[in-house]
């Protein structure tokens, strides 16, 4: 006779699945037969990869993914992204199953990425509306340019991106006008010339942290000030602790 679990259709394992909110339950779910193993796939929206070489393996088996963290992959580099993303085309960047539906990307910390894999990357994901790039210290204005090619992006997190400068935002801002957070804590090569160009190109902007930042002249920075406040007319939060003030 034909095991019980045959009968259950996988609209009812997946009510039953969305009542499972331990990891490790979820976990023993999809450990019971291929049958529960393929609705978890197929039902899971979040993605957090611990191990690079098992990176290519789960991206085809969860092509459902919304939010893809490689956090903790920082070796992570251009020639991996061309191996995930052969199915397209090699170096075409045309979408693939589990880049087609994601929204949310976190490569903090992925040092060892560069523009040609990063742009390769966004790219590929249509549906991108948040990205994080924070604490990749290399990151530089190419890597900028191509975060801009995400034209729906709508938070980018870019915390101790030191080498990002006025260039760098500057592309961001004409690329990615939909912006509504930003956060650019630390970047310490961008001046308000840079934060002068978002205002009059990122209008939706909610939240924006520009702490650690260097203003060029401490008589304008009054203005600029108030100057944002009008501008950024959704502005809602706007942080500037740490600022360096260069006295001309």
């Amino acid at each position: 006779s034909p095991p019980i679990t045959s009968l259950l259709i996988d609209d009812l394992l997946a009510r039953v699945l969305d009542k499972l909110a331990d990891p490790s339950d979820r976990k023993s779910f999809r450990s019971v037969c291929k049958a529960f193993l393929r609705v978890d796939s197929l039902h899971r929206t979040t993605l957090r990869i611990l191990r690079t070489e098992f990176l290519a393996v789960l991206l085809r088996t969860y092509e459902s993914i919304e939010t893809l963290d490689l956090s903790v992959c920082p070796r992570i580099d251009d020639g991996t992204v061309a191996v995930l993303l052969g199915g397209s085309g090699g170096w075409g960047g045309g979408p693939v199953g589990w880049s087609r539906k994601l929204t949310t990307l976190v490569l903090s910390r992925a040092v060892r990425l560069r523009s040609v894999g990063l742009e390769l990357l966004v790219r590929a994901c249509p549906s991108l509306r948040a990205i994080d790039v924070s604490f990749c210290c290399a990151f530089a204005d190419r890597e900028a340019a191509a975060l801009s090619c995400a034209a729906g992006l709508r938070d980018l997190r870019m915390d101790m991106c030191f080498k990002v400068t006025d260039v760098g935002l500057a592309k961001i801002a004409v690329g990615c006008g939909k912006l509504e957070r930003l956060s650019l804590k630390c970047c310490l090569k961008i001046t308000d010339l840079g934060i002068d160009l978002l205002s009059k190109k990122c209008l939706n902007l909610k939240h924006l942290d520009i702490s650690f930042l260097k203003v060029i002249s401490l008589f304008f920075t009054h203005i600029y000030i108030h100057k944002y406040i009008y501008v950024f007319m959704y502005l809602d939060n706007i942080l500037m602790g740490g600022i360096f003030f260069w006295i001309n």
